[in-house]
Order: structure tokens, then sequence, then C-alpha cells
């Protein structure tokens, strides 16, 4: 930014120095258009709005416009004029000055400023645009999208006015110009107290270009609600059982493969007290990259005389085939020998799970066959 004069530093040689650098800003990200698919699963996000900003040349209301003073000079590019007054005191007539081509996020742009604005403000208002060169928005670059900003210097302030567009510009074959017809008050921009115009009749102004690739990837997580099952299993000879666990054949459920696990002298703080019950995602299956499923079901353990079965909820996400989910403590070993109970009949254990949510994630990109315009 312009030094302020406490520095004691010789601003025309600082504006001079100023004005050899145009602030250009190469942006490296590749530019991946929206593309639509022809299953169901079409893009979710794309939901354009109504879009109200003003395009170059166009009567249309402003979009939400934020405007404030900051110190951080334009980051893409900017213009310096000297015999300022010239073009904004003394020039109706005077259209517009545009800049030579600039490249930022791999595109070339041009900075357009209008002393006396456009035909609906004449005379009130500076407009302020930027154009794409529409030779680059071919292929998989038909659009981009951008976030803009205006600046122009006060040496008053020796801050930098500013016009942030909060909605991001869609520019394509049929739109290459976006701009604020609005951009600072002509009255204003002339006001000696502000000094806009400074040092031997010089201004300036700016533009930040940020371009952004619009998204090609998504995921849909999907969270079935379905209530499936109930799936049972029954451990036979319970009372000779030795090993520490015991794992059921599997059953599948939401595209997955899940199988009982059970400790029939605890695990954990149910070691020597209870017995512990868990429900697996088996770890004969694959998991897609970071994938993670969502589980809420019930865990029982089968009353087999009069059905009042011990039941209780599992709540849990799964990230790894192999993981579990239940209780150390599921059931205290006194209330599992407790004929009254019912829980062990003729040395054998009923267990059982009733899912009531499970969920699957899908993962999906476009590519250039899959582009289409809107």
């Amino acid at each position: 930014m312009f030094l302020k004069e406490k520095r004691k530093v010789n601003l025309n040689g600082a504006v001079l120095l100023f004005s050899c650098f145009f602030c250009a800003v190469f942006a490296t990200i590749p530019l991946n258009p929206l593309a639509t698919t022809q299953s169901t699963n079409a893009v979710p996000c794309n939901t354009h709005g109504s879009r109200v900003a003003k395009a170059y040349g166009v009567d249309a209301n402003l979009s939400a416009e934020q405007r404030f003073m900051r110190d951080r000079p334009p980051s893409s590019y900017c213009v310096r004029i000297e015999g300022c007054s010239e073009l904004i005191t003394k020039s109706p007539n005077v259209q517009k000055y545009e800049t030579r081509p600039f490249s930022v996020g791999g595109f070339n742009w041009t900075f357009i400023i209008e002393p006396f604005g456009s035909t609906t403000n004449l005379g009130t208002w500076i407009s302020a645009y930027v154009a794409i060169d529409p030779k680059g928005l071919v292929g998989e670059n038909r659009e981009v999208y951008a976030d803009l900003r205006f600046l122009a210097y006060s040496k008053t302030f020796d801050q930098y006015w500013t016009s942030m567009d909060t909605d991001i510009r869609r520019f394509h074959q049929s739109r290459t110009t976006w701009g604020n017809p609005n951009f600072i008050r002509h009255v204003n921009f002339i006001a000696k107290d502000r000094e806009y115009i400074f040092d031997n009749d010089q201004c300036v102004f700016g533009v930040d270009i940020s371009v952004f690739p619009f998204f090609n990837k998504w995921e849909v997580l999907s969270i079935d609600k379905t209530v499936y099952g109930p799936n049972s299993w029954k451990l036979l000879k319970f009372s000779t059982l030795t090993r520490d666990f015991y794992v059921s054949d599997e059953f599948s459920i939401g595209g997955k493969t899940w199988a009982f696990k059970v400790y029939p002298n605890g695990y954990g703080t149910g070691e020597g007290n209870s017995l512990s019950l868990y429900l697996t995602l088996t770890e004969n299956q694959t998991l897609k990259p970071y994938e993670k499923v969502y589980v809420r079901a019930k865990l029982r353990v089968l009353d087999q005389k009069q059905s009042r079965h011990l039941e209780k909820p599992i709540l849990s996400w799964f990230n790894a085939t192999g993981e579990s989910s239940g209780l150390e403590r599921f059931v205290s070993l006194t209330d599992l020998q407790n004929p009254a109970k019912g829980f062990i009949v003729n040395d054998s254990l009923s267990v059982q799970v009733q899912f009531e949510a499970v969920s699957s994630t899908n993962y999906y990109s476009s590519n250039a066959a899959q582009i289409s315009s809107f």
C-alpha cells in the first residue's frame, strides 16, 4: 500500500515503484466444470439460485455487497492513473478504460473502469468490471467461477476502499464480464478530504480475482431406517465353552456382512462377572476408502421361557472392518445362570440383533465425458 507521510518516505518514489508492479497473481488450481450424470445420483449441489448481480451492460438489481477499508493492496492487478482528474472530472464522454490482459488462475482477464459509470448511473458512480478472455473458455474450462473485489486507494486513510461481491460469479461464453456499476460514488472520489486523487493528480484502482474450480467430486451418505431382522444366533452346550470369545456365522444387512461376538466369561470390565456381547463388522469385506458405517440397533439376550428378553441399544460408527460395538457388561453371570431368567435353556444361549438404521456411502466424480452445459 502507499506509505503514510509520517514514515518520512518520498511518496512519489513509492508510487513510481508501486506502478512497476501490477500485482498479478497466478492461481494454479485447475478448473473443472460441474457435470451432471445420467444416474439418479445426479450432482447433488447443483443449486444455481437467482444470480441478481448486474452484468456489464445489462440493467439488473445489485447483489449483496460488502464495503470497507483495508490495508492490503490489490492481489491480482492494479492500475495507477496519472492526470487522473482529466478522466474522472472532465471527460464524461469517456466511456471506459480497459487494461492490458493479465493472468489469474490460468485465464486472461482485463480490468475495466468507467469513470462516469454506466448509462443508468451516469455521473453518480464510478463503475468497475473484469472481463475474461472467452478464448480460454473451452472444453472442461467452459465455465469459471470467481470471487471479485474492487479497490481504490485513499491517501487520507492510507487504505483501500474495497467493494466485495458476496456472490461467486460464473463466467462463460454468454457472460464474460462481471462487475459493480456502483463501485464508488463520484462525489466521494473527488472529495479533497479523502484524497482518492492525490500527489500530482494520481489515483490508483485495483482488483482481486479469486478463481475457484467448481466441485466435481461428491459423496452421498444414505441412512436406511428400514427395520431389519431380527437375526439370531444360538450357542449350544454353553456350559462347555472354554474359549475367550466365539464368533457367529456371517449375515448380511445393508449391503455389509455382520456377525455376533460373544465373550462367555466377559471382556474388559465384564471379565469374570458378566457376559459381553458385540456386533462385529466382519473382516472379509472391503469398505470404500474413508467410508464409515453408521448403525443403530438393539442387541438382545433372549429369555427362552417367557420372552422377557434383555435388550440394550447400540449406536455406533464403524470405521473399519473387524470393529465391534456392544457392551462389556451386557448381563451379569449371576442373572445369566438364574433359571428363572430363562436365558440358558437346555444348555443353550440365544442372542439377537435388530437393525433400526444402517448407512451406506457412495462416491461420485465427474469427467469430461459427463460435462454438459446448464
